[in-house]
């Protein structure tokens, strides 16, 4: 089983911020990434067309016989974790209990704030994970609906990035929270930006890192840990394979990216 491949899927190009810590932490993991470009933004579908497209690419990922999943989306984490859970017979991973556990220690005036996609937004999954652990924490939401297509078009420091940002983080700086969770993967990738509007007082709650970080305890715990030989990685795609490479390629600063396309007919 330690040769089996770790999964990981996103509506996009987000989960690549998760993939490239967990190559930092576990470099000799083989990785098979699902990103439904087609089928984005996923923050705008409803519940039950989120967890259909859930159970669609872990089905995928497993005739690759992957050994572990990871949901790198908050929004299909909020959306479909509990039921995946309860039906698929591997461990899966949500990005959401982890970035929770790393807030509720890093905060000092007991405010945090959550920005993320407006169906993680309004379906509250931070805030209950929140509350239940730490019910005193006051917590401070805001959805961000132009953020994901800004990071698949690659533009992680332009002007314009700047000017959307301020407007969407503005309520968040008047609450004063101390703790910021990035809650969409996509998100990772606009730190520099955000915590430049946010200031040196806000700690970044960043997912990616806090999910590497349960990945490897779990594959630990379970000893289905591989620790020796080169990696493999097979990337795949809804959408335009060219599109995807060429963003693909500056997050995770590799010329080596194969993209797969995959129809959504193939999905059943």
């Amino acid at each position: 089983m330690k040769e089996q491949p770790v999964g990981f899927l996103d509506s996009g190009l987000g989960g690549l911020s998760v993939v490239k810590e967990v190559k930092k932490l576990l470099p000799r993991e083989n990785i098979e990434y699902f990103a439904d470009n087609q089928r984005q933004p996923y923050g705008e579908k409803n519940q039950s067309e989120l967890t259909k497209f859930t159970f669609q690419i872990i089905s995928f990922l497993l005739k690759k016989k992957i050994k572990i999943c990871v949901i790198a989306c908050n929004t299909a984490t909020a959306a479909s974790l509990k039921k995946v859970r309860e039906y698929f017979s591997i461990p899966i991973i949500g990005v959401i209990q982890p970035a929770v556990q790393d807030a509720i220690k890093k905060t000092l005036n007991k405010k945090i704030g959550i920005i993320a996609t407006e169906f993680t937004t309004k379906n509250g999954a931070y805030l209950r994970e929140i509350k239940k652990v730490a019910p005193e924490i006051k917590v401070f939401s805001n959805f961000c609906p132009k953020f994901v297509s800004i990071v698949e078009a690659g533009k992680f420091t332009a002007p314009e990035t700047y000017e959307v940002a301020r407007e969407y983080l503005k309520p968040l700086k008047d609450a004063q929270i101390d703790t910021l969770i990035l809650g969409c993967t996509h998100y990772s990738f606009l730190k520099r930006v955000i915590s430049d509007i946010m200031g040196s007082g806000v700690i970044l709650i960043d997912p990616s890192i806090s999910t590497s970080l349960t990945l490897k305890e779990v594959l630990i715990q379970k000893g289905i840990s591989k620790e020796e030989g080169e990696s493999k990685e097979n990337y795949y795609t809804t959408g335009l394979t060219d599109k995807v490479r060429k963003t693909a390629k500056i997050i995770l600063n590799s010329d080596n990216i194969a993209i797969q396309r995959v129809k959504l007919e193939e999905l059943g």
